[in-house]
Parts: C-alpha cells; structure tokens; sequence
C-alpha cells in the first residue's frame, strides 16, 4: 500500500470517568506485527521494517487529529513476545500532546473496558496527506534539531503508565519522528532514540523505536527456546543464566532459520 491510499483503522469510543476517548487499533487483517520491552532504562517498541513503515503512518496522522480524546492503541493480535527471549510485551499507547490528556485512573478503566466489553469498532481511513512531501525534503528531524532547546521538546515522553507504554509528543514532534521512523526501512537503521529532552539525563532518552531486520523469524526463534527452558512460555524467567541460554538457543535457531529461508524459495518459520 502506497502513501496516497488511506490506511483502513478501526476506532471504538468510550465515555470513560467524564473523559470521552476516541482509540484507534489496528484491524485483524493487518498483518504487521510489534513488540515492547524495558531495557538500559529505556521502553523500546520493536518491529520489523514493515512495523516502522506502519508507525510511521500512525504517527503522521495523530499530528493531524482534531478530536480531543483521540489515541492510537497497538495491543493483541498485533503485539507479540519480544524478539529477545520472548518476554510478554506491554501494551502501547500513542498520544497527541495537547489534544488528549490522559491519567492513571483513566487508563486503568480504559484497560477494563477493553477486557470486559469493548464494543463493536467502527471502520475508518487513517490519511497520511503530506507525507510524501515530508519524506522529499530535508530530514524534518534535523531542521526541528536545529533549535533543540525550544521548549516543545520537553513535551516529548515516553514512559509506563498503568501498564502502558505511553510515547506523547505535540504535532510537530510526531511529523518529525514519524519521517525518521518511516525511513529506517530503506536502510534498515537499527535504533531511533524518542524524548531526547524529557530524559533523566542529557546523555540518555527515555525511548526508542529499534527495527529488527528478521523480526517475525527471530520471535518465532525466541518462543521455541523459551518453550525449551521453561514449561509454561507466559512464566517469568527464573534466574539470569536461564536468560542468558534462552538468548543463545534463540540465536543459534534464528541463524539456522535465516540460512533455510534463504535458501529455499518457500517460506520457512520454526513451529
């Protein structure tokens, strides 16, 4: 799908402690899948290069949003174990700063909502105008990065809130992010850091989006070795070392999954 067709999202709208939230998901049919973790004091959303194609998408539209409330959710199917050591994910929130505010207590309903009755969803074209312009000029990211100590980065976060993932950024943050994301699939960049400026330190950022090159092979590799070490694949892990050997047999089964796949014209995936 090309930027000049409208990505098809579904919407469902609560009315939840006075606060009126409008939450686009992802609909069954597509197929891009995301993961999250916590790692060196920093939340990651990981994906593939489709996923930062996607994210992209998602984040050029929430700039534009006019209703107040509105807020992107990628949870179940779309959010799978990490790539690592298969590690339950949490789910994401993606939030227009200054559009929508949100709170703890809201968010605890919002997840019981979810669970306990979510509603039929509405289906809706998620537009992403300018963004081929955006994509042609100058990386917007640099040209924001030219006065770094305007005050509209302080409002960039990333954080976990009552079990979400929550990355909130103004309008002109999220375009900006949204260019740099989407073009790592043409270089397959592995790391792109998010609330720089909100960060505990100068030296650090509070988020990042990584893409994995092989990211579904490597989930699937991850889930077999975890099944090997542990019984249950949803337990904890229970000590480092059982960790530490869960990483390497991931690491040996992908290897052995990206040699057949590329192989064999046939697509190859471990049970």
């Amino acid at each position: 799908m090309t930027l000049a067709n409208a990505l098809k999202v579904h919407l469902r709208v609560f009315d939840i402690h006075r606060t009126t939230l409008r939450v686009v998901t992802l609909r069954p049919q597509t197929l891009v899948r995301f993961s999250s973790n916590y790692y060196h004091d920093t939340w990651h959303i990981l994906a593939g290069a489709d996923g930062a194609v996607l994210l992209g998408r998602l984040l050029w539209g929430l700039a534009f949003q006019r209703h107040p409330g509105t807020m992107i959710l990628i949870d179940a199917p779309h959010l799978v174990p990490t790539p690592f050591e298969a590690d339950p994910p949490d789910p994401i929130l993606l939030v227009p700063a200054g559009l929508t505010r949100i709170d703890d207590d809201v968010l605890r309903a919002l997840t019981l909502r979810l669970r306990r009755a979510p509603g039929s969803p509405t289906t809706i074209r998620w537009h992403t105008f300018g963004m081929p312009a955006g994509l042609a000029r100058d990386d917007a990211r640099s040209r924001l990065s030219l006065n770094r100590r305007d005050r509209i980065w302080t409002r960039e976060r990333m954080s976990k809130r009552a079990g979400f993932i929550c990355y909130t950024a103004p309008p002109d943050i999220l375009r900006a992010q949204a260019v740099g994301i989407y073009r790592m699939h043409n270089f397959f960049a592995n790391y792109y850091p998010l609330a720089e400026h909100g960060a505990r330190e100068s030296w650090h950022y509070d988020g990042e989006f990584q893409l994995i090159p092989h990211f579904a092979d490597d989930v699937s590799a991850a889930r077999v070795a975890r099944r090997e070490i542990i019984e249950h694949e949803a337990a904890p892990i229970a000590s480092d070392d059982d960790r530490w050997e869960i990483y390497h047999r991931k690491s040996r089964a992908a290897l052995r999954l990206h040699a057949a796949r590329s192989s064999s014209p046939h697509r190859v995936r471990l049970p």
